[in-house]
């Protein structure tokens, strides 16, 4: 897959990224293999999780952590729903609209070189074995807090962009891929996240057909890669005093040439709020939230009912 910009400059062709690296460049990426770390060998001595919400106490947490060793194996204990429920805490207590936001990104991205050897470790465990895979077409669920079920008659997308720099379209259709039969990135999200809902949760499986073209963004690059090949002027989402443009998807113009976007789990640990490029034509993307796929266009077979989805237990919170 290949995308063009002016005077057929190459932006974007597979495998350019260093999935570690991207990581590390990320302070959402930092911070959840920080909570990784501690998932499976504890909270530094003396430290509790609140501790990480002012920058001192999660650079002494980082630090501590830094001396630890890190093992061929140490992650294979964590499950990939696990892993889901990780990234949307870590989410959730990394909020870019708190005043100590900037600080506490330098203090991660500041750490990122000292763990890089459990980053290895990490995205070689099996239950990282998908997060930079492509669309999964046969799993794509998608939640309703009504009890309509998804249909081509009811599609009405908004493709005027969301504004306050979150880098989405109004309104689309979006799917998340299942983790078995009872879990997705959006069950977690909607029970735990900033917008949450009241369960239980209805969901619904849909057949992606094949024709269907799928943009992939597995980092920030190829954000930044759709960004460039249909522009729109955006803004920063959060208050950071910035001199060059920002740009984001023209969503009208991405309908030209795609059906949908998928953000894989990867790709959102290594570009949200990372902006990426050079002065003038930065990308970040921003509000997405887990792995999911915005739909501009109905490109689905058969769609299945599947059971709704309940409370969760709270002692997994984070």
């Amino acid at each position: 897959m290949y995308l063009r910009g002016t005077e057929d400059e190459l932006l974007y062709t597979p495998g350019e990224h260093n999935a570690v690296n991207d990581l590390l460049r990320s302070p959402l990426g930092v911070f959840i293999l920080a909570r990784c770390i501690m998932e499976v060998s504890g909270m530094p001595p003396g430290m509790t999780l609140a501790e990480l919400n002012a920058a001192e106490g999660l650079a002494r947490c980082l630090q501590a952590l830094s001396t630890r060793k890190a093992s061929s194996g140490c992650f294979d204990q964590l499950a990939p729903e696990r892993l889901s429920e990780l990234i949307v805490h870590s989410e959730i207590d990394l909020t870019p609209y708190w005043d100590g936001y900037q600080r506490q990104a330098e203090v991660l991205l500041a750490s990122g070189a000292a763990l890089r050897p459990f980053a290895d470790h990490l995205l070689q465990a099996a239950g990282t074995a998908t997060w930079f895979a492509e669309l999964d077409r046969k799993r794509q669920e998608w939640m309703s807090s009504a009890g309509l079920a998804p249909d081509a008659s009811s599609f009405h997308p908004d493709l005027r962009s969301y504004g306050a720099g979150i880098t989405k379209p109004r309104r689309a259709l979006w799917t998340s891929t299942s983790m078995g039969e009872g879990s997705s990135g959006w069950l977690h999200y909607v029970h735990w996240g900033e917008d949450r809902w009241e369960s239980p949760y209805l969901r619904w499986r849909l057949e992606v057909l094949a024709t269907a073209r799928v943009y992939e963004v597995h980092g920030p690059q190829t954000w930044q890669a759709l960004c460039l090949a249909y522009p729109a002027p955006s803004r920063l989402a959060y208050p950071v005093e910035t001199p060059a443009a920002v740009i984001e998807p023209d969503w009208q113009g991405v309908t030209q040439d795609w059906d949908g976007i998928h953000l894989s789990v990867g790709g959102l640990l290594t570009a949200e709020r990372v902006r990426w490029g050079r002065p003038g034509a930065q990308a970040h993307l921003y509000g997405w939230g887990v792995e999911s796929t915005v739909w501009l266009r109905w490109v689905f077979g058969a769609v299945q009912r599947l059971p709704d989805g309940g409370e969760r237990d709270e002692s997994q919170g984070s």
